[in-house]
């Protein structure tokens, strides 16, 4: 999204420009934040999911949520799952909070966080029911490539974060990308492809209505922890 893009929906939001410590610049990554709302700066120590929402209740997580589409409506689908959005871009997760606040859900909340440092370093082995990556950044160019998410680091800490059956949901609009992702997820032994599951489910993201109105192709895909792995 542009910036004029962006100042529009803050406007929409009710929302004021963030201080400019936070606004990122195209092209550029921002600094790593793997700290919650509420948490000092620096906090490394596993996240306390009861105390983080109050209650205890299965966590899923959306690395890269955006304005907060998909995790809404899962999380007035679903009240008795907690679910939290870790988005990259500052006023993007304000904006998603402010959708999550006008509609009322108590059960999912919006931080600016690096979502692969925090999976990485803060998330705990086998506390996630379920993990969403949708539309992630493919940083095509080859000396960007280090900066991709799905690195065998990654797909460890993700499938190891996960319980027992848990799911790790894949979809992009990049084709050659998603065949790096399956290979990836394919090659860890905490994890299996659910059969089928390349078809018959939307991520429901801004994105995927934007870019399925375009026509562009689509790839989807389910991985679970194999039990006792």
């Amino acid at each position: 999204m542009s910036r004029p893009a962006v100042r529009r929906a803050l406007k929409r939001a009710g929302l004021s420009p963030a201080p400019k410590e936070f606004v990122t610049t195209p092209g550029i990554p921002p600094p790593r934040r793997t700290f919650l709302p509420g948490e000092a700066p620096g906090a490394s120590t596993p996240v306390d999911w009861p105390s983080f929402f109050g209650r205890v209740a299965p966590v899923e997580i959306e690395i890269g949520s955006g304005r907060g589409r998909f995790l809404t409506d899962e999380a007035a689908a679903r009240p008795a799952t907690n679910f939290l959005g870790a988005e990259i871009e500052f006023e993007y997760a304000r904006i998603a909070q402010a959708r999550a606040d006008r509609m009322t859900l108590t059960n999912v909340r919006f931080a600016p966080l690096d979502g692969r440092g925090f999976v990485l370093d803060r998330v705990s082995p086998g506390s996630l029911a379920a993990l969403h990556v949708f539309f992630p950044d493919p940083w095509p160019k080859a000396r960007h490539a280090k900066r991709r998410l799905f690195s065998p680091g990654f797909v460890k800490a993700a499938a190891l974060a996960l319980v027992p059956d848990g799911r790790l949901r894949v979809a992009t609009d990049n084709l050659p990308y998603f065949e790096s992702i399956r290979e990836a997820l394919d090659a860890e032994p905490a994890l299996e492809r659910v059969p089928g599951s390349e078809a018959g489910w939307s991520s429901g993201t801004d994105y995927e209505r934007k870019y399925e109105k375009e026509g562009r192709p689509m790839a989807r895909g389910i991985w679970r922890r194999r039990p006792g792995s």
